[in-house]
């Protein structure tokens, strides 16, 4: 990719997210894991409720935070950490409020002045640790002097990077000797048409009650059904029909295996787990009663986790800890 063609491909990726926080801030929505109240202006997204924002951002940091304990080397203080993508700053602001040192960075100008803004008003602010955020692309070597960090995180930003090798790069030069990488990243490319039929088959007996916010009609030929699994099965990879990215110009643009070399060439590996196929994809969209709707929630997260280590679905996720392994 050219210089110029690059940097429009910047730009872009920045614009989208910018307006993404400007339409989310309009309707209500606080990026704050602590501080979101319910936001049903997201039609089916975690971060419709509360419970569902803990059973999943929730869950993430608690994985997150735990890896960081058990494998950053100098316990004698607090890591610095910086996480990549960070958009409007939710994560980084709750890894600080557990007690890290955390930096973030993003491309999107609008981000990261929400960010600020909460960090600002955040009640806990005394409490927690260093947290700051800057706006610029992570790629520029002049960001971070090399050996900054003690660890370095991404939570579903790895993905949009499409020289993975170059990104990684840096990555190994700003963290310190035997600092460690952190990824929670969606693998959409590993989304199967069986996943897809399974998850028709729970929207579809979700609805038939009204317990799901679309209706699904009960196809009557098998026709009708293989294109209502198209669509799912779309969707489920964020492209519309004909094969569009719907977030941003740089979504998916790493699959799985991209990122998995990637990070076997700089890192030695200390953990690699699956993760989950669905549930991300459903919770905001259940209609029940809360109650009812929490219970199934908390239901949907157990099955699809057990449905993955069974090998009855495919994994569309991955935690993965590696250490620098020296400069490459």
């Amino acid at each position: 990719m050219g210089d110029q063609s690059e940097k429009e491909a910047l730009q872009l990726e920045a614009m989208a997210f910018d307006r993404q926080i400007d339409e989310r801030l309009a309707a209500g929505h606080l990026p704050d894991l602590r501080r979101a109240e319910e936001c049903t202006w997201f039609y089916n997204n975690s971060w419709r409720h509360p419970h569902y924002i803990q059973l999943d951002f929730g869950e993430q940091i608690e994985l997150i935070s735990s890896a960081i304990k058990k494998h950053n080397t100098d316990e004698n203080k607090r890591p610095k950490i910086l996480e990549v993508g960070c958009g409007p700053g939710h994560m980084t602001l709750e890894l600080a409020r557990n007690g890290f040192n955390t930096t973030g960075i993003d491309l999107s100008l609008k981000c990261i002045e929400v960010a600020k803004k909460t960090a600002d008003e955040d009640p806990w602010k005394k409490t927690r640790a260093a947290l700051k955020y800057i706006q610029a692309d992570f790629l520029e070597n002049e960001t971070f002097p090399v050996n900054t960090f003690d660890v370095v995180i991404f939570i579903g930003a790895l993905h949009h990077f499409p020289e993975q090798q170059r990104v990684l790069s840096q990555v190994s030069k700003v963290l310190r000797e035997d600092g460690i990488i952190l990824v929670h990243e969606p693998t959409r490319d590993r989304m199967t048409e069986g996943n897809a039929a399974f998850i028709h088959l729970v929207k579809l007996l979700l609805c038939q009650n009204g317990g799901f916010f679309k209706e699904y009609e009960i196809p009557e030929s098998l026709k009708a059904y293989r294109e209502q699994i198209g669509e799912i099965y779309a969707d489920m990879k964020y492209e519309d029909i004909s094969g569009e990215k719907k977030q941003s110009i740089n979504d998916n643009e790493a699959g799985f295996i991209e990122m998995r070399e990637g990070l076997c060439h700089f890192f030695k590996e200390l953990h690699f787990e699956e993760r989950y196929a669905f549930f991300h994809e459903i919770i905001g969209g259940l209609r029940f009663d809360q109650k009812k709707n929490n219970m199934l929630a908390s239901y949907l997260r157990m099955a699809d986790g057990e449905l993955c280590r069974l090998g009855v679905l495919q994994p569309t996720e991955f935690f993965y800890v590696g250490r620098k392994i020296g400069d490459k």
